[in-house]
């Protein structure tokens, strides 16, 4: 198989591939679940959000172990954008 690069592994082309998301689908409810230790932040991607809807609430939800991450301390994310 042949390895194809992508936007959303790539933490410089990551923000641009979630403004395209945010504003596709910019009329209706969006909920994101998403680490707390992700690229990009919870405040850039809040931020981002806030672009295309008027109220974005983040609930926490404890911490987890990802299988492929070696950070215990990076816990659960729900943005939603209403």
């Amino acid at each position: 198989l042949k390895l194809r690069p992508s936007e959303w592994t790539d933490k410089n082309r990551v923000h641009s591939a979630f403004d395209r998301l945010f504003r596709r689908f910019q009329h209706s409810i969006i909920i994101v679940s998403y680490r707390s230790d992700g690229i990009p932040s919870e405040q850039e991607l809040v931020s981002l959000l806030k672009q295309y809807k008027p109220i974005v609430r983040v609930e926490r939800y404890g911490q987890y172990k990802y299988v492929l991450s070696t950070n215990s301390e990076s816990g659960e994310l729900i943005l939603i954008g209403q």
